[in-house]
């Protein structure tokens, strides 16, 4: 998939898309560390995702250039669960006929998202604006946690009770996943 098409698909999507599409990443994530937990809170045209899972490296991989995070929210990265019955409800109910996309596709809708990492006793954050990086990533401190949290900003307002319906198809389909849903 090039860029371009990404771009495409990711003009197209509503606010609950984007939302569903993060979502996805928490499943995913879910397929790695089982004992995960997902809070979802939406305000307008707001929303926070955060998990507990194992957070993802905002630092270069040995002989690269760009954090692995930063890979995955500016380019074609698909994101797939260890488990083919989450991939299968996932396409289903989130990635459609495309399949994974990968965060980029939420990260170009968004005109501002904040990625932020506790990983390996510390705490990264990265902004973008409609998937271009604000600048590189964070050192923030130190953390005993794991998990990430993604703020991100939409358009126009977030259909909440859209995004809550799919929040209960998803509990409904993965009966352990464990997602809370606030909206303010």
């Amino acid at each position: 998939m090039h860029h371009n098409d990404l771009l495409f698909i990711s003009r197209h999507l509503s606010p609950a898309e984007v939302c569903a599409q993060l979502l996805a990443l928490s499943v995913v994530e879910y397929s790695r560390a089982p004992g995960l937990s997902v809070v979802l809170t939406l305000n307008g045209t707001e929303g926070q995702l955060a998990d507990t899972g194992r957070g993802m490296r905002l630092t270069p991989d040995l002989g690269d250039t760009i954090s692995h995070a930063e890979r995955a929210l500016t380019g074609f990265y698909p994101c797939l669960s260890s488990n083919e019955h989450d991939n299968a409800i996932l396409q289903e109910l989130i990635w459609g006929d495309h399949g994974s996309l990968g965060p980029s596709v939420a990260n170009f809708a968004c005109p501002a998202l904040r990625f932020t990492s506790r990983r390996e006793g510390e705490v990264w954050s990265q902004s973008f604006r409609y998937g271009q990086p604000s600048g590189p990533a964070a050192l923030l401190g130190a953390t005993n946690t794991t998990g990430t949290t993604i703020d991100f900003t939409t358009e126009t307002a977030i259909d909440a009770t859209e995004v809550a319906a799919l929040v209960a198809r998803l509990r409904k389909r993965i009966p352990e996943l464990q997602i809370t849903i606030h909206t303010r």
